[in-house]
């Protein structure tokens, strides 16, 4: 035992355990963030394990832990016993206290079970670093544990974050433990310390760099559920194309909104809740960052509109609008194009929102179509765009395109393939002509961008009275929005930044249902066929898109990325291994030489050199018999350093005179025989290529038992 401890007055043991005390109470103390309060009896669950420590330090290794443990049950009995518990909230704690701990909120309840989950791990983790100081071997191993419980403490008090009282006073327990290595005795560590001038600008140094690097994360406080601030950043929506189809599908219908226009005007039919841009070959992504803003959302450019908005459900959150919003009067979140406005508190049934909007344009006017570049996505579909829109300008290909398509195309929400992947549109558009409003709508999207026109697809209601699609006949009543008003529409953005509503949709719905005819069977004119009955058509449909998707450039791109991470991922667990096996060779190696060059003795420090260097040159080849002296062990490895010849025999002269003399001036000689060391490890690889290097510092031989140099260090 006396082996491992660091002097036999065992005095400079006890201050690193009484150091690291220090820690753990300073932990302790942070601990009390857990439940919202200090708890002294965190504080002392610590100190106890480590004074017991302390008493027993130089003990058998099984007294050791009979203590520790007892020292554990003490400190878990006083904590709950304070908190008023019983013998059972011991047991609960040890038991399963951890699991009652995290399936609670934060605050966590003061129970005594909880306290006393929280008093074990202190008082375990105070007795296994109490146990790493005593030792020798591991000089800063009881900063693992201590940073451990640490980072466990802030985890479990996530909303206070991190407090500098008690971080500083990890800081400084670090520093301290730092610099009281455990070699030598008390006396003669401190001797060496208060004989160091640079100790003090060093220690503020190490400080200043740890909490200058701790600040961020200090002011990176998680968020406390007893305030209720509004969020900066919320979820994306919902999909508004599948709510409208969840709303239209409402049977019997219901009444949503009432809204009542201020002034005389016509009430306009559209009312937009939302509107989409990006479409990805399958769907029309609603991934907008809503932020909460005020009550000014933008200005007015024209003619507005003052309404009033009732809502008559309270699930409602999103704020139908006729155009632009300019104000609203409730707490609303929105994103930057202001496409959605969502209420940020939910509404009673009756509640009514103040808005004012700016007047929807009724026609193009003397305004121009807003350009779009045409992408690879809508390159395929420009030949057949300028198929059915014919030739002219924007708005006269716009206004061709919408009047074949109400007229010439079939209006169905039953078809089968009814999807929006990008096969399935196509399909509608080249084969069937029959499809859903959602596909209709989808499609004059596609096939305007195609022709190279800014478009839109938007969701909102239409009120089923107005008769152009534009505006209530009846002008000055309350507008009464239903599910079954729910629609989706296509928009095309003018020149002043305003979208202009299109209707390619049919007004009317198919009444037969009937699916669209099959493809024309290919048979032989040689011989009268017997009629074949046509196979029923799949259900899976939209398993075509696999093709169109893969055509896709984006989708291509994803696909290659998935199979380089999956390349990524497989190499770095087939890699992992060999590094960590090199990783730990290397680590071997350099405690291994930094043991024998810091050695208390210059006499050690000399051998030590001397014994670094015949273990450079068994991992460069050389073998070195058990019964060699120095001096054939340096000529023997001459031919491995040719440019250090001489030191190497300087450093086998300068071994033998420490090992069997009583060299003069041995600081100074301990110096000149790490000089030689290096000079020597510079020769090995100095004739090297980078690969032989490579193999040289990760070599086995000197870790061999069979191979290894004989020479003791």
């Amino acid at each position: 035992m006396n082996e491992t401890i660091a002097d036999p007055g065992f005095g400079l043991a006890r201050v690193r355990i009484a150091v690291t005390a220090i820690g753990f109470m300073a932990v302790g103390m942070a601990a009390g963030g857990i439940f919202d309060r200090l708890q002294w009896t965190l504080v002392v669950a610590p100190a106890i394990t480590a004074l017991v420590a302390m008493v027993l330090v130089g003990r058998r290794p099984v007294v050791r832990l009979i203590g520790a443990v007892a020292g554990v049950l003490i400190a878990v009995a006083l904590a709950v016993g304070v908190a008023g518990g019983t013998p059972s909230d011991v047991t609960s704690a040890l038991r399963s206290g951890v699991q009652g701990l995290l399936s609670t909120d934060w605050p966590s309840p003061s129970r005594p079970d909880l306290i006393g989950t929280v008093a074990v791990a202190l008082a375990t983790a105070s007795a296994v670093g109490a146990e790493l100081a005593a030792r020798r071997r591991f000089h800063l191993a009881p900063l693992v544990v201590l940073l451990s419980a640490y980072v466990a403490v802030v985890a479990l008090s996530a909303p206070l974050g991190i407090r500098w009282l008690w971080l500083a006073v990890v800081v400084a327990v670090s520093v301290a433990l730092a610099l009281l290595r455990n070699t030598g005795s008390l006396h003669d560590r401190w001797v060496l310390l208060r004989g160091e001038r640079r100790l003090v600008p060093l220690g503020l140094t190490a400080v200043v760099i740890v909490l200058l690097a701790l600040f961020p994360i200090a002011f990176d406080v998680r968020a406390d559920p007893r305030r209720n601030d509004p969020a900066e950043q919320t979820a994306p929506l919902l999909d508004p194309i599948e709510a409208t189809r969840a709303l239209r599908d409402l049977d019997p219908p219901r009444d949503l909104h009432v809204i009542t226009v201020e002034g005389d005007g016509a009430v306009p039919a559209r009312w937009r809740t939302a509107a989409l841009s990006e479409f990805d070959g399958r769907n029309w992504s609603p991934s907008l960052t809503l932020r909460p803003i005020g009550s000014t959302l933008g200005p007015a450019t024209g003619p507005t509109i003052s309404a009033d908005v009732e809502f008559l459900d309270d699930t409602l959150t999103l704020v139908p609008l006729p155009g632009t919003p300019v104000t609203v009067d409730r707490p609303v979140e929105t994103d930057a194009d202001r496409t959605v406005v969502r209420l940020v508190e939910r509404v009673s049934p009756g509640d009514s929102v103040g808005i004012v909007a700016n007047s929807p344009p009724a026609g193009p006017g003397d305004l121009g179509i807003a350009p779009r570049l045409v992408d690879d996505s809508t390159s395929g579909l420009t030949e057949l765009a300028e198929g059915l829109a014919g030739s002219g300008s924007a708005v006269e290909q716009l206004r061709r395109l919408e009047t074949t398509m109400r007229d010439d195309f079939v209006l169905d929400n039953d078809v089968q393939g009814g999807g929006l992947e990008r096969a399935l549109i196509e399909r509608f558009l080249r084969d069937t002509q029959r499809g859903t409003s959602e596909q209709f709508a989808t499609a004059f999207v596609l096939l305007a961008r195609s022709l190279g026109i800014e478009s839109r697809v938007a969701t909102g209601f239409v009120d089923e009275r107005a008769g152009d699609g534009t505006t209530v006949v009846a002008a000055g009543d309350r507008l009464v929005l239903s599910s079954a008003d729910a629609d989706v529409w296509p928009e095309v953005q003018l020149d002043d930044g305003t979208w202009l509503a299109y209707d390619p949709v049919p007004p009317e719905e198919a009444a037969d249902g009937a699916p669209p005819p099959p493809e024309p069977q290919v048979q032989s004119p040689a011989a009268p066929q017997p009629p074949i009955v046509p196979p029923p058509e799949s259900d899976n449909e939209p398993a075509t898109t696999d093709d169109a998707t893969t055509a896709d450039g984006s989708s291509a791109l994803s696909a290659a990325l998935m199979w380089a991470l999956r390349g990524t991922i497989a190499l770095s667990v087939v890699i992992a291994p060999f590094l960590l096996a090199a990783a730990l060779i290397l680590g071997i190696k350099y405690r291994r030489r930094r043991r024998r060059l810091g050695a208390p003795a210059a006499v050690d420090r000399i051998r030590g050199a001397w014994a670094s260097a015949t273990d450079a040159l068994v991992d460069a080849g050389l073998s070195i018999g058990r019964s060699n002296t120095d001096g054939e062990i340096a000529t023997g490895g001459a031919p491995l350093t040719r440019g250090a010849s001489p030191e190497l025999h300087r450093l086998a002269s300068m071994s033998s005179a420490a090992t069997f003399g009583a060299p003069r001036h041995v600081d100074l000689l301990a110096q000149d025989a790490v000089s030689c060391l290096d000079a020597v490890e510079h020769a090995v690889t100095s004739e090297r290529t980078r690969w032989q290097r490579l193999r040289w510092r990760l070599s086995l031989r000197s870790l061999r038992p069979a191979t290894r140099s004989p020479v003791v260090d």
